[in-house]
């Protein structure tokens, strides 16, 4: 039988689709995580395998039959991650056919928009990467924390939160439904315990518990406060893909099509709203657009298409 494979390499999980070439599923598989940051190489190569296998035997698959594979993979950000992880997966045994490893941004990127415009991603961290009319690629954003990267992330609505709660224990600002969710998530009583926690993150810079959740929850019921983390991340949000049309160009364009990623936005009314009111106030012509699908549907819409496409 033939099919395509894609396939979303997360740090997390790892999400393997079959497709028929008429685009019907034949089989999926989710296990954890092949990163090539956190394990080593023989490992990695151990994980990839254990799971596209897993994923062919629910309906018999062979590995021969598979006609192309797209993976979209975290940690593809510099030329020494191309060169490695396409060595790993060109040379998959029993696959004949064309392998495509791309950036995970770039999956999804293309399951929301369709292969041209933007796509803002707000999870833990943040960026924006794009396609114009002309095929010209550009990303901004994806930097680190510590240069004041993640803008309008889940990492940045984390620590502007815990700011916050620094406000309330020096007086500047006023307790109210977000302090107290704060302080009874993290179990933090005194002024002592926060600085105490800040101190741990200092150390374990991935530790922090998230956030998120409860910033939305204390805005949607009226929290100041949290509300205006959120519509602070918004502005963030937008100067990621404000600069990402200025950079390709894209600015006269008769539409933006603009699609957002990531739980930070997409699960977060507030933010996602006043992202989309911001952009439209300054591009009358954005078109906002929310993910339909899954990252692995995308890499395995777009194998049948490049298979579809091939010369």
């Amino acid at each position: 039988m033939e099919y395509v494979i894609g396939i979303d390499s997360g740090g997390t999980k790892y999400r393997v689709q079959a497709e028929n070439l008429r685009g019907e599923k034949l089989g999926n598989y989710v296990g954890s995580t092949a990163s090539h940051y956190s394990f080593p190489e023989e490992q990695v190569k151990s994980r990839i395998n254990h799971h596209i296998d897993q994923c062919l035997a629910t309906f018999g698959g062979k590995r021969g039959d598979c006609k192309y594979l797209v993976c979209g993979t975290t940690g593809l950000d510099t030329q020494e991650d191309d060169i490695f992880l396409n060595m790993l997966y060109q040379n998959l045994e029993g696959f004949h056919c064309p392998i495509v490893v791309k950036n995970d941004a770039e999956i999804a990127h293309y399951t929301v928009t369709g292969g041209t415009g933007l796509l803002v991603i707000s999870g833990t961290g943040s960026i924006a990467f794009g396609i114009n009319q002309k095929g010209k690629m550009g990303r901004v954003g994806g930097w680190a924390f510590s240069i004041m990267g993640e803008e309008g992330s889940g990492t940045w609505v984390n620590r502007k939160a815990l700011r916050y709660l620094a406000n309330c224990y020096d007086k500047v600002a006023r307790e109210g439904l977000l302090a107290d969710l704060i302080k009874e998530k993290l179990e933090i009583n005194t002024a002592k315990d926060l600085a105490d926690y800040s101190a741990f993150l200092m150390k374990h810079k991935n530790g922090t518990t998230s956030l998120g959740e409860i910033v939305d929850y204390a805005a949607e019921h009226g929290d100041e406060n949290a509300v205006r983390i959120l519509k602070d991340a918004a502005r963030e949000t937008v100067k990621l893909a404000d600069n990402l049309i200025r950079v390709l160009e894209m600015q006269r364009d008769s539409q933006i099509v603009i699609g957002i990623w990531g739980s930070n936005i997409v699960q977060s009314k507030i933010h996602s709203g006043e992202f989309e009111h911001l952009i439209k106030e300054k591009y009358l012509q954005a078109v906002v657009r929310r993910p339909k699908d899954e990252a692995v549907e995308g890499a395995a819409r777009m194998a049948r298409e490049l298979y579809e496409n091939r010369e």
